[in-house]
């Protein structure tokens, strides 16, 4: 993959990224909590794949894309744990929130894991932008 191809594919990551965090929070507005932790995760899972891409990874599962930001991207020090911890935690309770219907997420649940994801895309955003990969 070209540098080009890259740049082109973390912009389409990222703008994915942007899209699921702002339904996370009109679904979270909308009570509807479940819902809210799964895009919020989805936010952070596009911005984990454009992490990915910097260093030519293109992850084909969602434990792939686990095992891959921490073995390229946490492990070399470009990502701090905290924040990887923050994706892992959105990882486990999109699986709850989308296959486990005896999970209910409060208002406070939701908002936290929505913090959760903000938090995980601005430092993702910042690791891009300290690599000139996004503007």
């Amino acid at each position: 993959m070209t540098d080009d191809n890259r740049r082109k594919n973390i912009a389409v990551e990222t703008k994915r990224g942007d899209e699921s965090l702002e339904s996370a929070r009109i679904l979270l507005a909308a009570a509807l909590h479940a819902d809210a932790v799964s895009r919020a995760y989805y936010a952070a899972f596009h911005y984990a794949r454009a992490l990915l891409l910097t260093v030519g990874e293109e992850p084909e599962t969602h434990a792939g894309l686990h095992k891959l930001l921490h073995r390229d991207l946490v492990r070399d020090g470009v990502l701090d744990p905290d924040v990887a911890h923050l994706f892992s935690r959105l990882q486990k309770f999109r699986l709850d929130a989308d296959y486990a219907a005896e999970v209910v997420f409060t208002p406070s649940a939701a908002a936290e894991e929505l913090r959760a994801a903000e938090t995980f895309v601005a430092e993702a955003r910042a690791v891009l932008k300290r690599g000139k990969w996004v503007a």
